[in-house]
C-alpha cells in the first residue's frame, strides 16, 4: 500500500488520535510487548524482527520536508497516515506496515 500526499495537501493530525493508538494499537509499546503481539512465542528472533519496525519505515509514515514544516514537526517526527497523528520515527505499533520492502506478514 503506497500512500502519498498530493502537492500542497498536508495530513490532518490529532493528539486524540495519538491517544487511540497508544490503547488499542500499541502504540509506543516497548519491543518485547510489540514482539508478543506479533508472534506466539517471543524469543531472541521475534525482539530482533520487532526492533525493525519502527514508524519510521512504515508505509504509513509521512515526513516528507513539506510535512513536517506545516506541521512544526522536527526531523525525528511524521505524520502517520492511518491514524492521523504526528508520531515518532523511533515508536512503532501493532498496525507497522511495509508492503513495499516485502516484510508484511
Amino acid at each position: 500500500m503506497k500512500i502519498g500526499l498530493m502537492i500542497g495537501e498536508i495530513p490532518e493530525v490529532d493528539p486524540k488520535n495519538k491517544e487511540r493508538a497508544v490503547k488499542y494499537w500499541m502504540y509506543g509499546e516497548s519491543v518485547e510487548e510489540l514482539a508478543k503481539a506479533w508472534n506466539t512465542v517471543v524469543d531472541k528472533e521475534a525482539k530482533e524482527y520487532a526492533e525493525l519496525k519502527k514508524c519510521a519505515n512504515c508505509d504509513y509514515f509521512n515526513n516528507g520536508k513539506k510535512v513536517l514544516k506545516a506541521l512544526d514537526a522536527d526531523a525525528t517526527m511524521g505524520a502517520c497516515m492511518k491514524f492521523k497523528f504526528l508520531c515518532a520515527a523511533e515508536a512503532s505499533c501493532q498496525a507497522w506496515e511495509c508492503e513495499s520492502e516485502g516484510w508484511d506478514d
